[in-house]
């Protein structure tokens, strides 16, 4: 994965933005029941979730793994009782006994990656021996292919506020013509800060059921929702007057059945 560190221009801004979405995050931990000693978080960032985790749920040991060591050098300062590395070979966890944690994390692979380093991630994830998986990210289904309401999109194209985000996505994207393009719009267009990044991201590279298959025989799914995003589904209601009711998000549950 190339690491353009110009590539979030607004580093306040988007960190900020992550940590509103924090509780969503922490789902899995009422939902684990065989023994953990670990947790792993996957993308880490500055660790902010590493430091809500470990402020109430102070019996793991956390690990955060980032490739940016600019990431990793604040996440040292912000949460120095967890341990950090952007050496995915120097992790040094009893991976038996730990947790591996994916939120927000998937739809960066998918951007960023080649497929061969997408083979590696999914190699990480699911070879390395974790006891349990989780992940938490934009995902939508197939039938969202289907075409979209033309309703729907007439009014995002008649909202003048968004006009410009609009052009550029389409610019990028092509015109929204499935429902899948309308979500995808739908989940950008709010974005202010890091807009030349975040219009550029596919955030929905990998569907629903396309994950699914991507799941070992050596795991099964204990937990799996697929649900729109509250705030998401408000925040269209107020500036477009749509009802969005196809699921954006999805949790996971994995755990090793070796």
């Amino acid at each position: 994965m190339k690491l353009d560190k110009n590539r979030i221009s607004d580093l306040d801004g988007y960190l900020y933005k992550m940590q509103k979405s924090m509780i969503d995050k922490m789902f899995f931990v009422d939902k684990i029941f065989e023994p953990v000693d670990c947790i792993v978080d996957f993308g880490c960032a500055n660790g902010e979730l590493i430091k809500m985790l470990s402020y109430y749920f102070d019996e793991y040991r956390y690990y955060g793994y980032d490739i940016s060591a600019d990431m990793i050098a604040a996440a040292r300062q912000n949460v120095p009782g967890a341990v950090f590395t952007d050496r995915w070979d120097q992790l040094d966890v009893p991976f038996g006994r730990s947790l591996l944690n994916l939120s927000s994390v998937m739809h960066e692979v998918y951007s960023y990656s080649t497929p061969d380093e997408i083979g590696e991630f999914w190699d990480k994830v699911f070879d390395s021996g974790f006891r349990y998986v989780t992940v938490r990210d934009m995902c939508v289904s197939d039938d969202t292919m289907r075409p979209a309401d033309p309703s729907d999109i007439t009014r995002v194209r008649s909202n003048a506020a968004y006009a410009g985000k609009l052009a550029d996505y389409e610019s990028i994207w092509g015109e929204i013509k499935t429902q899948r393009d309308l979500v995808h719009y739908l989940l950008k267009y709010s974005y202010t800060e890091n807009w030349y990044r975040e219009v550029r991201e596919d955030y929905l590279g990998l569907s629903a059921e396309a994950l699914m298959s991507m799941v070992p025989d050596t795991y099964r799914v204990t937990y799996r929702e697929h649900y729109t995003l509250p705030f998401v589904a408000w925040q269209v209601k107020r500036d477009f007057g749509i009802e969005l009711s196809t699921p954006t998000h999805i949790k996971l549950i994995m755990e090793s059945s070796r």
